[in-house]
This record gives structure tokens, C-alpha cells and sequence, in this order.
């Protein structure tokens, strides 16, 4: 049998012995195979899980915010512009305004 044929068989049978409640005696003894094989293929596998990952990750870049632009005039009305607003945009509105 294949070393990764042996793995996924033990996998197998960690999971049916976890899932059953049993102690690891009496399940190996039921099943008829040395609980020491059992509890080595436990240890492995749970040490093989537990290996972290490298995962890629991606980093945006951090955008900050410009501020809000207001227009006030003379006579107190003021006027809150985002700051994505395309300048053209807002020299129409000061010819408008005008």
C-alpha cells in the first residue's frame, strides 16, 4: 500500500473512531487493529492539520479621504460638495451661481 493510500485509509478511520465516542482501545479493539496504530495515525494526522498555511493576500493601498469642499457665500447660504466631484462640475455650478 501507498504511503498517501495509507493516509486516506487512517484519515478515514481518526474520523470513524472520533465520530463513534468510543476510547481509543476499545474502538481498535473492536475494529481489529492496534490502538497504537491508531493513536500514532491520531497524532500524525491532528500534527499534519494543524500545520498552518501560507495563504496569498492581497494589500490595497490605503486611499484617504479628502475632505468635503463647501462653498459659502456672502448672503450665508453654504453648499457641501463630495470630493469625487469632477471639477468641471463644479465650475458650471460656480457659473451659475455667479
Amino acid at each position: 500500500m501507498e504511503n498517501d493510500e495509507k493516509a486516506v485509509l487512517w484519515r478515514e478511520r481518526v474520523a470513524q473512531w472520533r465520530a463513534s465516542g468510543r476510547s481509543q482501545r476499545a474502538f481498535a479493539l473492536d475494529q481489529g487493529y492496534p490502538q497504537r496504530q491508531l493513536n500514532y495515525w491520531a497524532r500524525r494526522l491532528a500534527a499534519q492539520d494543524a500545520t498552518p498555511a501560507l495563504l496569498p493576500v492581497a494589500i490595497k493601498r490605503a486611499v484617504s479621504a479628502a475632505p468635503a469642499m463647501s462653498l459659502r457665500s456672502p448672503s450665508g447660504w453654504t453648499v457641501m460638495l463630495p470630493p469625487e466631484l469632477p471639477t468641471s462640475w463644479v465650475a458650471e455650478l460656480l457659473r451659475g451661481l455667479a
